[in-house]
């Protein structure tokens, strides 16, 4: 068993879907014991024999490990690619993998086969999630570089491959860390019709951020209309008021209060009856302070000023003080 172990792993690695089938159907204990989301380790990038069999596309395998054996291709290896990844990455991007070059003579069945698979991994449903939904292939996955399936398939010109991304959401915006879009991809490769292609869908679709934009909006549209204030807010504010008035000038409550309903809230704008000559006079416009206590003289209220007595002319006649005015 551990010699058809190896030489299945053989097959799986240089693309040989025939011998890698044969073993697998010939050895039933071997069938049994096999774990597709089984890493092969650090020698092997930690791929899985998931990962082999959707880069070379090998359908049959394929289905078997993902609806017979639990297959999830959602695993990563150690560059954080995931079995999508791999899928969508076509032989002119894996140059460097020799069992890949014999395909480059024949890339209409090779994105054939590739669409095939993908389609497979599109349909997987895996283990169920907490919201009661069950886990799906997720075809935004950034790998190591920022990469999605999409960028990678839109650089291999696998049109069929983009138009079954782009119908399961995949994201026509994200950037890898080049700053370069799937379409960016597809131009950079010169595919410029599948670029035109994804260009006008990009043109014609939402960026995920502007949904959330439009969701604020939404969201301030639904509330309800101010109505102004509260009976309740409005005896506070009066209250403040009254605190306030009352010692600004050092008065009682109840004499703040009366000046308030005698003139009104706007008691100390300048052309105020409340508010004297001195509140406005030249030469005390900025060193003068608020009024400091308030002397009552029969029914007449005179009220006296805190303030710097150098800065202000005492021969003006309204700035006498009571006792000076008997004079």
């Amino acid at each position: 068993m551990g010699n058809t172990a190896t030489k299945f792993r053989k097959a799986l690695i240089n693309g040989d879907e025939s011998l890698a089938f044969q073993l697998y159907e010939s050895n039933p204990q071997f069938k049994e014991s096999l774990d597709p989301n089984a890493s092969y380790g650090e020698p092997y990038q930690h791929n899985t024999p998931l990962h082999y069999a959707s880069k070379h596309a090998m359908t049959r395998l394929l289905r078997s490990f993902l609806f017979c054996k639990d297959g999830n291709p959602n695993k990563r290896n150690v560059h954080n690619e995931t079995a999508l990844h791999l899928l969508c990455m076509g032989p002119q991007i894996m140059l460097p993998e020799g069992a890949l070059h014999p395909r480059l003579a024949r890339p209409q069945e090779d994105e054939q086969r590739r669409a095939d698979c993908l389609q497979m991994i599109l349909k997987w449903t895996g283990a169920k999630l907490d919201q009661g939904e069950y886990e799906r292939a997720n075809v935004n996955a950034t790998d190591s570089k920022k990469n999605t399936c999409l960028h990678y398939a839109a650089a291999s010109g696998m049109k069929t491959c983009v138009e079954y991304l782009v119908k399961s959401d995949a994201d026509l915006f994200s950037e890898n860390e080049s700053k370069e879009t799937p379409c960016d991809c597809a131009e950079k490769q010169h595919h410029r019709e599948l670029a035109l292609s994804l260009e006008a869908q990009m043109v014609f679709s939402k960026d995920p951020e502007a949904d959330d934009i439009e969701a604020e909006y939404a969201a301030l549209d639904r509330k309800e209309p101010y109505e102004g204030l509260k009976l309740q807010d409005l005896r506070r504010l009066k209250d403040m008021l009254i605190v306030e008035t009352a010692d600004m000038l050092q008065a009682p409550l109840f004499t703040a209060e009366a000046l308030l309903r005698a003139h009104g809230t706007s008691s100390w704008h300048p052309q105020s009856p409340l508010v004297p000559p001195w509140w406005s006079a030249p030469g005390c416009s900025e060193e003068r302070q608020h009024p400091r206590h308030v002397v009552r003289s029969g029914t007449e209220r005179n009220i006296l000023p805190h303030y710097r007595w150098s800065s202000v002319r005492r021969s003006q006649p309204w700035f006498r003080m009571p006792h000076e005015q008997a004079q």
